[in-house]
């Protein structure tokens, strides 16, 4: 029994570990990379500073990650969104999930840093004309961002 837990969590190691090896040349670039396990954590980052949040959807059910709201100094400088698994869909497969990845720059540090302490990036997860109507977001990401003055 000990063994198979074992070989289990060696297999999934090499999964994540393979993964990572095949990520977009775009993505290996950035500072830092934030996933759904980030969600709830709170950061400090420097002006100038690029990162992107990273998380699965099903777009094909109508559902889709938008920004609910930026903290001071932070811009949305891009927004993409790649299959899960490219080579299924290579393969006429229809459905199936998304990444969608949203980078992010710092482009200024407030004045007074004690005024915008705690601001939060907000993503929330929804099928857009739901959420319109008053229902709420299925699943929100969020994180605790300040920006200081970079080196």
């Amino acid at each position: 029994m000990n063994a198979m837990k074992t070989f289990a969590l060696l297999s999934l190691g090499l999964v994540a570990i393979s993964g990572c090896a095949g990520l977009p040349p775009a993505e290996k670039s950035t500072n830092m990379i934030f996933a759904a396990a980030d969600t709830g954590t709170t950061k400090t980052l420097k002006t100038g500073q690029t990162f992107e949040v990273k998380l699965l959807g099903t777009p094909t059910a109508g559902y889709s990650w938008e920004v609910q709201s930026l903290p001071a100094g932070v811009v949305l400088v891009d927004k993409t969104s790649q299959p899960e698994n490219p080579e299924g869909r290579k393969q006429g497969m229809v459905g199936g999930n998304d990444w969608t990845r949203f980078r992010f720059k710092t482009i200024s540090a407030p004045v007074d840093l004690q005024s915008t302490a705690g601001q939060a990036l907000v993503l929330r997860y929804a099928r857009p004309w739901e959420f319109e109507a008053g229902r709420p977001a299925e699943q929100i990401w969020q994180m605790q961002i300040s920006v200081k003055p970079g080196a």
